[in-house]
């Protein structure tokens, strides 16, 4: 898998544009990347989660690893998360360090740089295999959250 995310810096803030799955494959190498901009006044992270589709714990510790490694003082924002992956990130907590928004305008750019190209039989088989990835996600995602339930302290 290739990085599936791209980063840009404007001013004091990152501007994060994840692709279809953040997770071991390619989190860490987020991490590493983000990780370069300790130390350089980061006020805010500004996630674009448009195109995400799976979301696994290690993508979850991406997150907090912005909270913590970049300053608690940072506002983060996920944008255009899927109800599926936002259910998730409330169950885990993540939502009282994270603010939640949505964008038209990523939205609409999403679709100019991800279906741009395709005709309209490609960008239905896109999207039918974006339905099917949430699905399955969704269906995993209780045993995700119960295991985790399980290790928790009282």
């Amino acid at each position: 898998m290739d990085k599936d995310f791209k980063v840009v810096k404007n001013g004091t803030t990152l501007d994060i544009v994840l692709g279809s799955e953040l997770s071991a494959a390619n989190a860490p190498a987020l991490a590493k990347e983000l990780s370069c901009y300790c130390g350089q006044g980061i006020e805010k992270a500004v996630f674009d989660a448009t195109g995400l589709t799976y979301l696994s714990s290690a993508g979850i510790r991406t997150f907090f690893f912005v909270y913590h490694e970049l300053g608690s003082h940072i506002e983060i924002v996920i944008v255009n998360c899927v109800k599926e992956i936002y259910n998730v990130l409330e169950h885990v907590g993540l939502n009282s360090i994270v603010k939640f928004e949505e964008s038209i305008e990523k939205k609409n750019q999403y679709r100019i740089d991800y279906l741009g190209d395709m005709g309209l039989s490609e960008i239905e088989e896109h999207t039918q295999q974006r339905k099917k990835g949430l699905e399955e996600f969704s269906a995993n995602n209780d045993v995700v959250c119960y295991n985790m339930k399980l290790g928790q302290e009282d």
